[in-house]
């Protein structure tokens, strides 16, 4: 297969009845193909939907999940001669945020049951001889600390890096598979871009679940087909033993990662699992890509083709890179590196500076010390505005380690301080702390500031439970949940012995769903609930979700479970939300 870049817009030139995105199987409907031919209608109904939509301004904002219309929708823009704005996710804070950025696209604002923009009538493309635009898309931050930032990418950064992983890792028309946001740059560069610029087909369906994964390298595996898979190391690090992923990873080409380091244990583990190492990508948005490595070879990055790496006397990252906005400056960055024969190693990031209590501390000092201590395997630490500036810390403790009610996560925090206390003075230590058994990220693999906002929502609302992260569960959630020691719920509730009562664990149910299902019905009753025993102030547990939706409304299956044994177990019916008639 030949490489075409996105300034010789390869959309244009592929045959009509060539293969362009697969369609999965589901339930007894087999695996399909979409042709290209398909996709140009689509396009064409995106071109026509731009001439009917009023813009004032060169600029539209795209948030579309479904990867056929956000791929047509992107080319429709460009054969405009407009630019494209991505919104990291379709977030009311976010969107807030980007309202003076351009003409909005897709299904930004929308739940899924109001529909999206694939119900736009097919029609012929037309291409112009209209020049592309300056800027082919503006992409925003992790917003990981502080607002998000702005970078925009010209078509020239977009086929250096494109041409860089063709040339190191060709698809070869193999089918490539995402599990992470084409909305992110590296999600729109390995699941999007890169098969159109090499011909290959993409999956119009996200893979979001391991066991979705395992279903379709079954009938891949079936079909002698090999595929290309784009993840990130929050879906690669639950990979379920139960499942028989051995018959299956012969459908398996190659495995790439981006977003944050994986962990040797996890990179092994997927190695022994799927039978294909992972190939990790170090960049970010700003700087584009900068360096890989496979961990089985050895923990070093070696540079990208085309990158140039060197460090200064504070180990500080220089980069010279035809990624960059300016490709023949160097440009230092935060990352701190070491220099080996093989390639180079990440120390962490430069020093964070902020001042506790009248006292200097280096938060990446306090890191670095907090995952030196017995039974931590991850810590970060930030700073909050409480009622005056205070240290906050997440801690990832091994199994064995983690407190599961008052008592134990007292004891925890007093040992972690006592083993800091001999590094740092007294005002310093972390004063608010979260302990969890996986790492909480978004897709992208960011603590971002959504989530650490979250972690830490129960010091800003009483009533809300302290949440310590979630995964996908079968067909629902799994969430790791405490009952905070000042919940409002458990005022006036036994002052011997103050339990949560059982009706603030449905409100908390209903919350969970309304933000993981985006779930449009409402509370209607309770269906076999049960309680057999109360949750006390400070206790551990895991709220289980599943959800099921019909026309009345459905219903959502809730289990909690603490290491002391079950304490919910049941349905809760729901009705569906009537619209308000103006």
């Amino acid at each position: 297969m030949t490489f075409r870049e996105l300034t010789a817009r390869p959309w244009r030139h592929r045959p009509l009845s060539e293969p362009f995105a697969w369609l999965p199987p589901e339930g007894n409907t087999p695996a399909r193909w979409f042709s290209v031919g398909a996709w140009h209608e689509r396009i064409g109904a995106w071109q026509q939907h731009l001439l009917d939509t009023p813009n004032n301004s060169d600029s539209w904002r795209l948030y579309e999940p479904d990867p056929i219309e956000f791929s047509a929708a992107l080319v429709a823009i460009w054969e405009r001669g407009d630019r494209v704005i991505l919104p990291a996710d379709n977030q009311p804070e976010t969107l807030s945020g980007l309202r003076d950025t351009g003409v909005v696209l897709g299904s930004s604002g929308q739940t899924p049951e109001q529909g999206s923009s694939t119900r736009l009538p097919s029609r012929p493309p037309r291409w112009s001889s209209e020049l592309l635009p300056a800027v082919a898309v503006s992409l925003y931050t992790s917003g990981s600390s502080g607002d998000p930032q702005r970078i925009d990418k010209r078509f020239d950064q977009l086929d250096a890096e494109l041409a860089t992983q063709a040339s190191l890792w060709p698809l070869l028309g193999r089918l490539v598979v995402s599990q992470v946001s084409h909305q992110h740059i590296y999600g729109l560069l390995f699941s999007i871009l890169r098969p159109l610029c090499e011909a290959s087909p993409f999956s119009a369906q996200p893979c979001r679940y391991p066991e979705t994964l395992h279903t379709w390298l079954r009938c891949c595996e079936a079909e002698g087909r090999r595929i290309v898979l784009v993840s990130a190391p929050p879906a690669l690090s639950r990979l379920p033993e139960a499942l028989e992923w051995q018959p299956v990873n012969t459908a398996l080409a190659t495995i790439y990662s981006s977003g944050a380091p994986l962990s040797k244990d996890a990179s092994d583990q997927v190695f022994e699992r799927l039978g294909k190492p992972v190939h990790e990508i170090y960049g970010s948005s700003e700087t584009g890509g900068i360096g890989w490595r496979v961990q089985q070879r050895g923990a070093a990055w070696t540079a990208l083709p085309g990158v140039e790496v060197r460090h200064d006397d504070e180990s500080r990252l220089w980069l010279r890179s035809r990624h960059l906005e300016t490709p023949n400056q160097w440009q230092r960055q935060a990352d701190l590196i070491a220099l080996t024969d093989d390639g180079f190693e990440l120390l962490g990031r430069a020093d964070r500076i902020v001042k506790i209590g009248g006292k200097r501390l280096s938060l990446t000092a306090m890191d670095r010390a907090l995952a030196t201590l017995p039974d931590v395997e991850r810590a970060t630490t930030w700073t909050l505005q409480r009622r005056d500036l205070r240290l906050a810390a997440v801690i990832q403790l091994s199994p064995d380690a983690m407190p599961h009610d008052h008592r134990q996560h007292r004891e925890t925090v007093k040992r972690l301080r006592r083993a800091l206390a001999a590094r740092f003075e007294t005002p310093a230590l972390p004063r608010y702390w979260r302990f969890v058994d996986h790492w909480p990220t978004n897709t992208q693999g960011k603590l971002s500031a959504e989530i650490r906002q979250r972690l830490f929502q129960d010091l800003e609302d009483r009533r809300a439970p302290r949440w310590l992260g979630e995964r996908p569960h079968e067909s629902g959630w799994r969430i790791t949940l405490e009952v905070p020691e000042h919940c409002a719920y458990v005022d006036g509730h036994f002052d011997g012995q103050p339990v949560l009562p059982g009706i603030a664990l449905v409100h908390w149910a209903m919350q969970q769903a309304r933000r993981l299902f985006a779930l449009n019905a409402d509370f209607s009753g309770l269906e076999r609930l049960r309680f057999p025993q109360p949750l006390l102030p400070g206790d551990r547990f895991e709220m289980t979700l599943g959800h099921r939706q019909d026309d009345a409304g459905g219903s959502l299956r809730i289990e909690c479970d603490s290491q002391r044994g079950k304490h919910v177990s049941g349905r809760i019916a729901l009705t569906a939300r009537q619209e308000l008639k103006r």
